[in-house]
């Protein structure tokens, strides 16, 4: 009888698979080897997807709020959770996106309760330590989720992020004011050229940051508990004068950090 022989090389390995069969034979034969070319070809573009991940260290400057500062004194904890906050997106077919966001967060709320308040006082990370007797409020934000949509995902040209915010006010003795739940939203066009994505996944994390901002100095006479801190005169109009909401509008000339422009 004849026998036929032959060998094939798996391109992951280097390893060569020899082979004899019959006539009979040939069908299963070749489907080991497509199976082994597939298996091949599989793991390369799992390879090349994560050669390609991404890795966005968030970074940008945030304008204080223009507006009457609120007459507290405001304490402010940042968990070790928000400073080190990081998030990893992954994709079958699309590179991994990994999105430091610890110090952009620290950054970003530093300079709206700078704003926001007569004075800030930031207090250590353990809750249970005592706060200083002249604070009014304390405020602990912390970061509840991250959500990305690629291009890939979206079907669109852009990157778009919401950014969900959870701030636990309490009294100075402990006692919980309220949870308030805040959520932000920001989008940045991938560019032109439809690579890299870096910078477009910065600019619509940093404009979601400022979409954060906008909300919480707007909405904070009606958060949670804040009614009952805050002096008559002050409750009715003290968000005149804030920060306008964040839109995604295009980088501006110059600008090397991904960041949309909000006009003052």
């Amino acid at each position: 009888m004849l026998i036929r022989s032959g060998s094939r090389k798996c391109a992951m390995d280097s390893t060569e698979t020899n082979y004899k069969f019959a006539p009979g034979e040939d069908a299963s034969h070749l489907n080991r080897v497509v199976q082994c070319f597939g298996f091949c070809a599989t793991s390369i573009a799992a390879l090349v997807l994560a050669g390609c991940a991404k890795s966005v260290q968030v970074e940008s400057s945030f304008p204080k709020p223009l507006m009457q500062p609120y007459p507290l004194v405001a304490g402010v904890r940042y968990p070790a959770s928000l400073t080190g906050f990081s998030h990893t997106e992954e994709s079958t077919n699309e590179p991994e996106i990994v999105i430091n966001l610890g110090t952009a967060n620290v950054d970003m709320f530093r300079a709206l309760f700078n704003g926001m308040f007569a004075e800030t006082v930031e207090l250590g990370s353990d809750p249970n330590a005592p706060v200083p007797a002249s604070i009014d409020l304390v405020i602990e934000p912390t970061l509840a989720d991250l959500e990305i949509a690629s291009p890939g995902k979206s079907g669109t040209e852009q990157y778009t992020v919401w950014l969900n915010y959870n701030l636990r006010l309490s009294r100075p003795d402990g006692t919980l004011l309220g949870d308030w739940k805040v959520t932000a939203y920001g989008q940045r066009d991938q560019g032109s050229m439809g690579m890299g994505g870096e910078d477009a996944v910065n600019g619509a994390t940093v404009i979601a940051l400022r979409d954060a901002a906008a909300s919480i100095v707007s909405e904070f006479s009606a958060a949670p508990g804040i009614a009952s801190i805050l002096p008559a005169a002050t409750a009715p109009d003290s968000a005149a004068g804030t920060l306008p909401a964040a839109v995604a509008e295009p980088a501006a000339a110059g600008d090397d950090t991904g960041n949309g422009t909000i006009e003052d």
